[in-house]
C-alpha cells in the first residue's frame, strides 16, 4: 500500500557489557584422549567495554590502542554489542590500553594478563572534552537565519559511519515505539515590522501520537490533541504537526532524498556532536514536510543542520530552513528549531530521544508567526515487533509521478439504502508529491469508510501519472479516469 504521507518520527537502545569474571574455555583439540579430570588452561583474553559516564554503551567512533609491555600492538574484533571490542590470544603479561574518540578525553589504562586465565572484562569510561559553546543567538533564535557554528579544526568526519550510527537509531525507534503521550504546552505570537512578539497567546494539550508502518516500508503518525485532530484548535487555525519524526530524515527510507554533508565536530548542551548539513535532492519527491491549506497538501523542500552525539549517534538538535519560497501558498519563510532530550520506558530496556521543545517562526501572507512548543510528561509504549499490526486507515492517497501537477476530482459513493450522499473534493497532486483525502466525519470526506460502496478519481494527467491506492477495512470499488476534465 502506497501512503502519501511517508515519516520515517528518535531511539536507541543501551546494551551493556557482561560483568567482569572468567568464563570457561574450550579445551585444546592437540589430544584427542585427554587425561581424566585435567583440563588445558583457557587461552586468555581481554574484552574492552566503552561506557559513559551514566555507565550507558559508548558507539560512536573510537580507536582501541591495546600494546604490551614489549610494545607490541594487538588487534581485537567488535561484538554485536555497542562499545564492546574482544582481544583474544594474548600472551600473560602487562599491557597498556587507550581509547581515543573525537570530542573526549584519551581513557588509558593498563592490565595484568595472567597464564591460565579466561576471559577478563575491563571497563572505560568515557569522558568528555571541553568544547567551546556556541553564542546565545537573539531571541527568538528560530526567527534569524541560521549561521555557521565554530567547528575546532583537525577532528576529520567519517560521514559514512555517522550515517549508519544514526540510521540505526531511527530503525529502532520505529521497530520499538507504538505509540506516546505528552503534556504539550504552546505559546503563539504575531511579529511585528520590528521584529517584536505580539499578542501572545498559549495553549495545553493532551497530547497523544501513534506510529505505524506500512507495507512499503513508509510511516504513519497519528496525532491527537485533546482526542481532536481539529486545526483550530491552534491560535490563528494552523495546526504544527511531525514534529516527533522530523528528526527521521536519517532513516535509511528517507535519507536518500537528501545531499549530506559533515561540518565536522561540534558540540550541543556540553555533548560532543557531529554537525550534518542536510538539503532535499532536486530529482527526489519532498515527503517529509507539507502544507495542508483547504485539502490540498503542498510539499515544501527542507535544508539545515542537525547535532548528532558522537557517542551515541542520537539527535541531539535539528534546524530546518525551505529550500525555497513556496509561491502557490505565499509561503516565504519558515523556520524551525527541535531540541531532543531522552525519554525512558518503564517496562522495557530501552531509552528514546524526542522532542522536548520545538521552536517555529514562518512567513505567509506577508504575516509573520513564532510558536514554542513544550513537552513534558512523557508516558512512552512500546510492544515487540513481531506483535506489530498495522491499523487500518480510512483514506485514499494519490501520488503524483511525473512532472507536472494534476488536477482531479475524488468522487465518494456510499452504499445503497444509505442516508448519506455522494461526497465530491477537487484538488491538485503536485508535482512529485502526494495528497491523502481521509474518511469519516468531520474528515475529507464525510462518509466512514465502511459505508463506501464505490470511488471515482477522474484526472487530467495522463495514465500512469498518479498513483491512487485506497486503504480502506472494507471492500469498495475504484475507478481511475486519466486524462479527461475534472
Amino acid at each position: 500500500m502506497r501512503r502519501a504521507r511517508l515519516i520515517v518520527p528518535v531511539a536507541f537502545t543501551l546494551i551493556a557489557c557482561l560483568a567482569a569474571g572468567f568464563v570457561s574455555a574450550q579445551q585444546n583439540s592437540g589430544d584427542s584422549s585427554p587425561a581424566p579430570h585435567s583440563s588445558a588452561p583457557a587461552s586468555p583474553a581481554l574484552k574492552i567495554c566503552l561506557r559513559l559516564a551514566d555507565d550507558s554503551a559508548f558507539s560512536g567512533l573510537a580507536t582501541l590502542h591495546v600494546a604490551s609491555d614489549q610494545g607490541l600492538q594487538v588487534t581485537g574484533n567488535a561484538t554485536d554489542s555497542d562499545g564492546e571490542t574482544i582481544f583474544p590470544q594474548l600472551a600473560p603479561g602487562r599491557y597498556s590500553i587507550a581509547a581515543v574518540a573525537p570530542g573526549f578525553a584519551t581513557a588509558k589504562q593498563t592490565v595484568e594478563i595472567k597464564k591460565g586465565r579466561g576471559l577478563e572484562t575491563l571497563f572505560l569510561v568515557m569522558k568528555t572534552e571541553d568544547l567551546p559553546a556556541p553564542s546565545a543567538p537573539d531571541f527568538p533564535a528560530v526567527a534569524k537565519e541560521n549561521e555557521p557554528f565554530h567547528i575546532p579544526p583537525g577532528v576529520s568526519c567519517d560521514l559514512p559511519t555517522v550515517l549508519h550510527g544514526v540510521g540505526v537509531r531511527m530503525t529502532q525507534l520505529v521497530a520499538n515505539l507504538e505509540k506516546f503521550s505528552a503534556t504539550e504546552g504552546v505559546e503563539h505570537f504575531k511579529v511585528d515590522s520590528a521584529d517584536t512578539l505580539r499578542s501572545r497567546e498559549s495553549r495545553s494539550f493532551d497530547y497523544l501520537v501513534l506510529v505505524s508502518q506500512n507495507s512499503d516500508h513508509g510511516f504513519q503518525l497519528d496525532e491527537y490533541r485533546d482526542g481532536s485532530t481539529d486545526p483550530s484548535q491552534f491560535p490563528a487555525g494552523i495546526a504544527t504537526e511531525a514534529l516527533p519524526v522530523m528528526a527521521l530524515i536519517f532513516h535509511p527510507v528517507m535519507v536518500s532524498d537528501f545531499n549530506i554533508s559533515c561540518e565536522g565536530l561540534g558540540q550541543w548542551d556540553g555533548r560532543p556532536a557531529w554537525q550534518v548539513r542536510f538539503e532535499q535532492r532536486q530529482d527526489r519527491a519532498n515527503r517529509i514536510r507539507y502544507y495542508k491549506i483547504h485539502g490540498n497538501y503542498y510539499p515544501v523542500a527542507l535544508k539545515g543542520r542537525a547535532w548528532i552525539d558522537a557517542a551515541t549517534y542520537q539527535v541531539l538538535r535539528l534546524e530546518t530552513d525551505l529550500v525555497r519560497p513556496v509561491k502557490e501558498i505565499e509561503l516565504a519563510h519558515e523556520r524551525l528549531s527541535i531540541e531532543y532530550g531522552e525519554v525512558q520506558f518503564h517496562s522495557h530496556d530501552l531509552q528514546l530521544w524526542l522532542p522536548k521543545s520545538a521552536e517555529l517562526y514562518w512567513e505567509r501572507h506577508r504575516r509573520s508567526y513564532y510558536r514554542r512548543h513544550d513537552f513534558s510528561n512523557f508516558k512512552v509504549f512500546a510492544v515487540d515487533t513481531n506483535q506489530k499490526q498495522e491499523r487500518p486507515k480510512e483514506s485514499y492517497s494519490f501520488t503524483n509521478t511525473s512532472t507536472h501537477d494534476v488536477t482531479g476530482v475524488l468522487t465518494v459513493t456510499p452504499v445503497a439504502g444509505s442516508s448519506l450522499h455522494a461526497v465530491s473534493v477537487k484538488f491538485i497532486v503536485p508535482a512529485g508529491g502526494s495528497v491523502i483525502k481521509s474518511l469519516g466525519p468531520g474528515k475529507d470526506v464525510s462518509i466512514p469508510g465502511e459505508l463506501v460502496e464505490s470511488a471515482r478519481y477522474v484526472c487530467d494527467g495522463p495514465a500512469g501519472s498518479v498513483n491512487v491506492d485506497a486503504n480502506l477495512a472494507t471492500e469498495s470499488t475504484l475507478e481511475v479516469v486519466p486524462g479527461a476534465s475534472p
